[in-house]
């Protein structure tokens, strides 16, 4: 969910911004999105079990949902020029990520609702809305990584960077704290519907998972034992985001066999798998600490390094920390989606809790390791390029 972890709708959005003249501003682009997203919380806000009907109503809302996310995906796939934002911009991403949090909070409403069920009649339907109501914890989760995607993506982006740099890391800040809000909504609701739950699917992916970490530990190991210099920072943070792409790559292709796994198979989860995703997540976020101390590092040794190595070194720390924290978010994802469809939920609800919390830490870690060693990274940028 999640790389919910982490991604982000927040940046997605911010790069809605076409060469072509025909197409939608950015400014209007976003405020389009923020109607449509308020429109999206209207329509779960009047959900309600006590008013029957809710199995078709989160049917007809999990495909709005989905709708929203390929809407998201569209117009960030417009991008093919330097973004240049605005406050009225940022005004509107923030709102985005507002919205992204109160819709799962609403969620979790709604998944109270659900356990409070105690009618024959009405178990019928419950079982029904229990498969919509897991699904739209996914796809909030999907919003909510998308925040974090984008929002490292924009700093990639911007061609007025330096300028709206203070108002890039107010909205960071923003979304960092709404990300975290948002899982926590996610995470209860998830745990709702496991105490009401035995009958759902899964799949254990734990040879591939097991390369990933092997993969990510040696990725450890290689930016544990890297120090910085003036001269050699360039390169060795090259190489670290080349090595840190493979890693993002083969995440990348796992989650897109469980997403596609997941629309029809039928599986019993197992727990060494969620012992590997976590230890994923663990791994990223010391990944990220990394990341933390490097800026640190650059920002020390900044006024003695040449320009041009400076700029190729900053480059590649926004690369790095976009990279990790796609990862975190599609590695969050990757347990929502084994977690919607577990044949064994009931048995399994206590190790699945656990490993979210442990998830759910770790991700918050790296999100804020990440929003540092961008805020540092920024700052050298506008203090020396």
């Amino acid at each position: 969910m999640m790389q919910k972890i982490m991604g982000g709708l927040i940046l997605a959005l911010t790069l809605i911004f076409s060469a072509s003249p025909g197409n939608a501003t950015l400014t209007t682009d976003l405020q389009n999105l923020v109607i449509q997203g308020t429109a999206l919380h209207d329509q779960l806000a009047n959900i309600s079990v006590n008013q029957g009907g809710t199995c078709t109503q989160l049917g007809t809302l999990n495909t709005s949902m989905e709708s929203y996310l390929a809407s998201v995906a569209v117009v960030t796939s417009k991008l093919t020029v330097p973004v240049t934002l605005t406050s009225t911009d940022t005004t509107s991403l923030d709102t985005l990520s507002t919205l992204t949090t109160e819709i799962a909070a609403d969620s979790v409403r709604l998944s109270l609702e659900l356990r409070s069920i105690e009618n024959v009649a009405e178990l019928f339907e419950y079982r029904a809305a229990l498969s919509a109501m897991l699904r739209l914890s996914d796809d909030i989760g999907k919003m909510a990584d998308r925040i974090l995607e984008m929002a490292d993506r924009i700093l990639v982006m911007a061609s007025n960077i330096g300028a709206m740099a203070d108002r890039i890391l107010i909205t960071q800040q923003l979304q960092n704290s709404n990300v975290a809000l948002t899982q926590q909504s996610i995470l209860t609701t998830q745990a709702n519907m496991v105490a009401m739950s035995d009958s759902l699917s899964s799949i254990a992916y734990n040879m591939t998972l097991g390369l990933l970490k092997t993969d990510a530990v040696v990725l450890e190991n290689d930016m544990g034992a890297t120090t910085l210099t003036s001269a050699n920072m360039a390169t060795e943070l090259d190489s670290l985001a080349a090595k840190t792409a493979l890693l993002l790559a083969g995440t990348e292709s796992l989650y897109t066999l469980i997403n596609q796994n997941s629309k029809t198979a039928s599986h019993f989860i197992n727990s060494d798998t969620l012992t590997l995703l976590g230890d994923l997540s663990t791994i990223n976020k010391t990944l990220s600490l990394a990341l933390e101390t490097y800026a640190n590092t650059i920002s020390q040794i900044a006024p003695l390094t040449e320009t041009p190595v400076l700029a190729d070194a900053t480059a590649s720390m926004l690369h790095l920390t976009a990279d990790i924290g796609k990862m975190s978010g599609r590695i969050m994802e990757m347990t929502d989606k084994i977690i919607v469809m577990a044949d064994n939920i009931g048995l399994m609800s206590d190790r699945i809790v656990t490993t979210q919390d442990l998830q759910k830490t770790n991700m918050d870690l790296t999100g804020n390791s990440l929003l540092t060693a961008q805020s540092v990274t920024l700052t050298v940028i506008k203090n020396f390029l």
